[in-house]
Protein backbone atom coordinates (compact mmCIF):
# COMPACT_ATOMS: atom_id res chain seq x y z
CA UNK A 1 0.00 0.00 0.00
CA UNK A 2 1.24 3.84 -0.64
CA UNK A 3 2.26 5.62 2.30
CA UNK A 4 -0.17 8.31 1.26
CA UNK A 5 -3.03 6.05 0.59
CA UNK A 6 -4.71 5.89 4.12
CA UNK A 7 -4.51 9.74 4.13
CA UNK A 8 -5.66 10.25 1.05
CA UNK A 9 -8.82 8.31 1.79
CA UNK A 10 -9.16 10.22 5.32
CA UNK A 11 -8.95 13.13 2.86
CA UNK A 12 -11.62 12.09 0.34
CA UNK A 13 -14.02 10.94 3.13
CA UNK A 14 -13.18 14.59 4.74
CA UNK A 15 -14.14 16.20 1.67
CA UNK A 16 -17.48 14.34 0.86
CA UNK A 17 -18.61 14.99 4.78
CA UNK A 18 -18.13 18.27 4.17
CA UNK A 19 -19.82 18.53 0.79
CA UNK A 20 -16.69 19.40 -1.15
CA UNK A 21 -17.42 17.19 -4.03
CA UNK A 22 -15.61 18.75 -6.75
CA UNK A 23 -12.18 18.08 -3.96
CA UNK A 24 -13.04 14.60 -3.91
CA UNK A 25 -13.52 14.38 -7.12
CA UNK A 26 -9.92 15.00 -7.45
CA UNK A 27 -8.54 13.28 -4.37
CA UNK A 28 -10.56 10.04 -6.26
CA UNK A 29 -8.63 10.55 -9.35
CA UNK A 30 -5.40 10.56 -7.40
CA UNK A 31 -6.20 7.48 -5.21
CA UNK A 32 -6.96 5.53 -8.63
CA UNK A 33 -3.39 6.11 -9.73
CA UNK A 34 -1.91 5.23 -6.62
CA UNK A 35 -4.67 1.85 -7.18
CA UNK A 36 -3.67 1.25 -10.84
CA UNK A 37 0.58 1.73 -9.74
CA UNK A 38 -0.30 -1.12 -6.82
CA UNK A 39 -1.99 -3.07 -8.82
CA UNK A 40 1.13 -2.95 -11.95
CA UNK A 41 3.46 -3.79 -8.93
CA UNK A 42 1.76 -6.64 -8.05
CA UNK A 43 1.00 -5.49 -4.54
CA UNK A 44 -2.99 -4.52 -4.35
CA UNK A 45 -4.33 -7.07 -1.88
CA UNK A 46 -7.51 -8.05 -1.26
CA UNK A 47 -7.92 -6.00 2.03
CA UNK A 48 -7.24 -3.29 0.30
CA UNK A 49 -9.59 -3.18 -2.43
CA UNK A 50 -12.29 -3.84 0.22
CA UNK A 51 -11.66 -0.88 2.51
CA UNK A 52 -11.52 1.28 -1.13
CA UNK A 53 -15.39 -0.37 -1.89
CA UNK A 54 -16.10 0.71 1.47
CA UNK A 55 -15.22 4.11 0.75
CA UNK A 56 -16.63 4.58 -2.58
CA UNK A 57 -20.04 3.01 -0.79
CA UNK A 58 -20.08 5.78 1.73
CA UNK A 59 -19.14 8.62 -0.58
CA UNK A 60 -21.88 6.88 -2.82
CA UNK A 61 -24.84 7.20 0.08
CA UNK A 62 -23.37 10.75 1.07
CA UNK A 63 -23.76 11.68 -2.64
CA UNK A 64 -27.32 10.50 -2.67
CA UNK A 65 -28.46 12.12 0.59
CA UNK A 66 -26.79 15.59 -0.67
CA UNK A 67 -28.87 15.67 -3.88
CA UNK A 68 -31.95 14.49 -1.64
CA UNK A 69 -31.31 17.94 0.42
CA UNK A 70 -30.82 20.15 -2.64
CA UNK A 71 -34.02 19.19 -4.09
CA UNK A 72 -35.53 19.36 -0.57
CA UNK A 73 -34.42 23.11 -0.63
CA UNK A 74 -35.52 23.46 -4.23
CA UNK A 75 -39.03 22.33 -3.45
CA UNK A 76 -39.11 24.01 -0.79
CA UNK A 77 -37.87 27.46 -2.50
CA UNK A 78 -40.82 26.65 -5.37
CA UNK A 79 -43.54 26.10 -2.48
CA UNK A 80 -42.36 29.38 -1.06
CA UNK A 81 -42.30 31.14 -3.80
CA UNK A 82 -45.94 30.75 -4.35
CA UNK A 83 -47.02 32.90 -1.23
CA UNK A 84 -44.51 35.34 -0.90
CA UNK A 85 -45.12 38.53 -2.80
CA UNK A 86 -42.74 40.23 -5.45
CA UNK A 87 -40.01 42.55 -4.00
CA UNK A 88 -41.41 46.54 -4.37
CA UNK A 89 -39.45 46.84 -7.00
CA UNK A 90 -40.76 44.13 -9.04
CA UNK A 91 -44.35 45.25 -8.18
CA UNK A 92 -43.47 48.95 -9.35
CA UNK A 93 -42.26 47.42 -12.98
CA UNK A 94 -45.24 45.43 -13.42
CA UNK A 95 -47.52 48.29 -12.29
CA UNK A 96 -46.14 50.52 -14.99
CA UNK A 97 -47.96 48.41 -17.55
Amino acid sequence: MGERDPSLMLLISEAVASGEFGRARALWIELGSSLQRELVAGGLTAARLHQTRELLDWCRTQAIVECARCQQRLNQLTLSSRYFPLPAAERHWFADY
